[in-house]
This record gives structure tokens, C-alpha cells and sequence, in this order.
């Protein structure tokens, strides 16, 4: 089979032709029919996470059809429909027992540090996959797996309150789900910051009250401005940029929350008498667990929340490097980018 391969930093993923894994007890064997190209493959790509074996095959988003099943394996048959669970927990440890699988001690990734999705096919233990509804097209449902649970989970770590003014920085392909995601989760109020105006626009079309252009004005003032000086109930971040999350800091009011999502690989400056003196609160949030997965596909398959216009390239797997490319220089704008095969 055709697989795109990781062999180091800086260098161009290399498609090349692989056996097609055996199916071992309790795995399936399934078709990639999509996959998509997310941020953090891009980190992994310029050594974010030097811990991970080489080569692997990338791609953590993914959806398509079980081709063979292993022996023990009780819920999937062969033609089913599914979507990948990227998150690989053991199962046994402390925060696995507590519903925490995105904790786990011995956690590991498909695409990461386990062979993913850019290839033709993808062999897996059964419990990664659930199954896809025949209302979601494939492109759709690799996304869910990432774009759409990874904002869900933060949403959850926010702990929005039915009501609360939430401000979103960045509405990129991952942030951009999070517009929809709050109003379900009970946003009153929903300020979107964003540097670009196609995805502003979006933005506003999804329900967003204020969108706010970083490029032409300051976002903080614009937050306090749009909520009368008081600073907003949860501020969640979605892109890496060190000036985001500072400006979010700012933006947030007394007793409010700031979720940190996307990867930020600078020192960040925290005015500390302010952040105490307001009881501020400051969380992170990473991965998902199986349920919320298993949520935002019912919210699609129910038409709660809409994903027609969050995949705006598709690509074959051959052109994978140049779909990294167009993420990575934002070319065209591009909010998620699908490999269809």
C-alpha cells in the first residue's frame, strides 16, 4: 500500500510502498477513505515532538470502511463505516480509571508515535474506531476526530456557564468548530478574534456576536469595549501565538477562565498581581476521550452543528506535501484540508 512517511525534522514526508499490516486478535483492517491535515502535524514536522520513532506514518484525522476484522472482534463487521479515536490509552492506569484517557501514562498517538492515516490503509485495536453514520461524508467525519472533538473538550474544560460572554482567539480550522460548540455549551455573548477576514466572516455566518480583526484593531480594548469594560466569562485560545495568549489574558474578566488549546512554544508573560488579584483562572486542555468523540458525531449526524464549509482543500495522498505546504503558508486561506482517496 501507498503510506507518506516520516523520517526526520525538516524533511518532506516520502510516499513509498509498504506492506499492508496483518490483522492481529481484536484489530480491524479499514480503508482510509479521508484524512485530514491538521496543525500538530506540522509541529511534528519541525521537531516539536522528538520522541517519536521513525519512520511513522502521519495522519491522526481519518475515516473509512472495515476491509477485514481480527478474531474477538465483537462490535465492528466488515463494510462498516467509522471514524479513527487517534488516542491510544492504556486502559489500567490512574487517570484512565478516572475517565481521564487523554492523561494517560502510557499514551500514544496514531500518526505520532503509532502508524497513521495518510495511507490506503490503517490497522488498529477495535476500540479505536466508532462507528460513522451513512449522513456523514467521509471527508467530514476524519475531521470530527480532531478539528471538531479537540475544541468540544476544551469548551468542557472552559466549564461555560449557560449565559457566559465567551471570546474565541483564532477560528482556524480547529477554531472555528469552537463558534458553533459554544452556543451548544450555552454561550450568551460570543466575541471571535482573528487576523484573517474570510474567517472572521465565517465566524459571524456561525453566530458569532463580535468579530474582532487583530490586524486592525487592538482585540483587548475591542473585548472590553463589546462587554462594557468587565472582560469576558471564558477566553479560550486556538492558535500558538505567544501575543494571543497574552492579549487573552488581558481579555478575560474576574473569575473567568482562559483554556490555552494551541501549541505555544515561547515563554509567555503573565502580569501576575493582576492575574491573582482577579482569581483568574488559567487551564490547558489536550486531546479528548472516547465519549466526547462519540458526541460531536451524534451532533453532526443530528444537523446540531454544521461542517459544510470547514474542509476547503481536498487533496490525493500523493500530494500530501503540498497539502502541508498550503497549511503551513496559508495558502488560500485554508481552514481544514482533507486527503480523499
Amino acid at each position: 500500500m501507498k503510506a507518506a512517511r516520516f523520517y526526520g525534522p525538516n524533511m518532506p514526508l516520502k510516499l513509498e510502498e509498504i506492506p499492508v499490516p496483518k490483522v492481529g486478535p481484536r484489530e480491524v483492517l479499514v480503508r482510509v477513505r479521508a484524512s485530514g491535515i491538521c496543525g500538530s502535524d506540522l509541529h511534528a514536522l519541525h521537531g516539536a515532538f522528538p520522541e517519536r520513532p521513525v519512520p511513522v506514518t502521519m495522519g491522526h484525522e481519518c475515516a473509512g470502511v472495515v476491509e477485514e476484522v481480527g478474531e474477538g472482534v465483537t462490535e465492528l463487521s466488515e463494510g462498516d463505516r467509522v471514524c479513527l479515536d487517534y488516542v491510544v490509552s492504556c486502559g489500567r492506569c490512574e487517570y484512565c480509571s478516572m475517565g481521564k484517557s487523554n492523561l494517560c501514562d502510557d499514551l500514544k498517538c496514531v500518526g505520532f508515535e503509532l502508524d497513521g492515516a495518510f495511507a490506503e490503509y490503517l490497522c488498529l485495536p477495535e476500540r479505536q474506531f466508532l462507528k460513522l453514520p451513512e449522513n456523514i461524508p467521509f471527508d467530514e467525519g476524519a475531521i470530527l476526530g480532531c478539528a471538531v472533538v479537540t475544541p468540544y473538550h476544551a469548551l468542557r474544560m472552559a466549564d461555560i456557564k449557560v449565559g457566559d460572554t465567551v471570546a474565541i482567539y483564532g477560528a482556524g480550522g480547529v477554531g472555528i468548530h469552537a463558534v458553533q460548540l459554544a452556543r451548544l455549551f450555552g454561550a450568551g455573548k460570543l466575541i471571535v478574534v482573528e487576523v484573517s477576514e474570510r474567517k472572521l466572516r465565517l465566524a459571524s455566518e456561525l453566530g458569532a456576536d463580535e468579530a474582532v480583526n487583530a490586524l486592525e484593531e487592538d482585540p483587548v480594548r475591542a473585548v472590553m469595549d463589546a462587554t462594557g469594560g468587565r472582560g469576558c466569562d471564558v477566553v479560550v485560545v486556538f492558535t500558538g501565538s505567544k501575543r494571543a495568549v497574552e492579549q487573552a489574558l488581558r481579555s478575560v474578566g474576574k473569575d473567568g477562565r482562559v483554556v490555552v488549546v494551541g501549541y505555544c512554544r515561547e515563554p509567555v508573560r503573565v502580569n501576575l498581581m493582576e492575574f491573582m488579584s482577579n482569581e483568574v483562572q488559567l487551564r490547558s486542555s489536550i486531546e479528548h476521550v472516547r465519549w466526547e468523540l462519540a458526541r460531536v458525531i451524534e451532533l453532526r449526524a443530528s444537523g446540531r452543528i454544521d461542517l459544510s464549509r470547514s474542509i476547503t482543500h481536498r487533496i490525493r495522498l500523493e500530494e500530501i506535501n503540498r497539502g502541508l505546504e498550503i497549511l503551513e503558508k496559508k495558502i488560500g486561506d485554508p481552514l481544514r484540508i482533507v486527503v480523499v482517496q
